[in-house]
């Protein structure tokens, strides 16, 4: 897959649309902060990379997006980012953008996951080309 090229005009319409990457990652300025900005990535991951972090986003987790995991006193369970910790509270920023505070009174248990906040599927999406598209307009994120 790493050896096609695709349309990187179309790839940045797939990115902001139906394959959902700016529901979660920002692109100078615009998209949601869930994910790593991806303003610069083609400056920093090669095409391979890219393809690697899309396909299997429990490869490599970037340092300060693991997910937690907060089981509640009363049985919820909640999925997110560590926003922030206290001895009073935690914010758990979910894969919606929506950051949940929460007592740490009222956590039962909270433990880092080993999974990607990001979903394993997401390329299935869109189809193979629409995938290579994605990859070309990422590989033009470039540092300015």
């Amino acid at each position: 897959l790493a050896k096609l090229t695709g349309d990187a005009a179309n790839g940045a319409k797939l990115f902001a649309g139906v394959a959902t990457c700016g529901n979660c990652h920002p692109v100078a300025g615009q998209g949601k902060q869930v994910g790593p900005d991806l303003s610069e990535i083609g400056s920093k991951l090669s095409r391979e990379a890219i393809l690697t972090s899309i396909l299997d986003p429990n490869a490599g987790i970037s340092h300060n997006y693991e997910s937690y995991v907060v089981l509640t006193v009363d049985g919820q369970v909640i999925n997110g980012l560590l926003i922030s910790k206290t001895d009073d509270q935690v914010v758990i920023r979910t894969a919606e953008a929506i950051d949940r505070e929460i007592a740490t009174v009222d956590i039962e248990s909270m433990k880092q996951s080993d999974k990607s906040i990001m979903p394993e599927d997401l390329h299935h999406t869109i189809d193979q080309q629409g995938l290579i598209d994605v990859v070309e307009y990422m590989t033009t994120l470039k540092k300015k």
